[in-house]
């Protein structure tokens, strides 16, 4: 069960293509972190406990 060389190589050439625009899609919003809404429910809690405190 062999795959014939040309399809092999659009296959790897398909797989290069997808990891580098993975790769570029990840460094667009490297120095941001993704908050869920849990995340954000509970940030918005401490910023109203520590008010009094700043």
């Amino acid at each position: 069960m062999f795959i014939d060389s040309e399809k092999r190589l659009k296959q790897l050439s398909d797989e290069a293509k997808k990891n580098t625009e993975d790769l570029e899609e990840a460094k667009k919003n490297s120095r941001f972190t993704q908050v869920s809404p849990k995340g954000w429910e509970r940030v918005r809690e401490l910023l109203k406990d520590s008010q009094g405190i700043s």
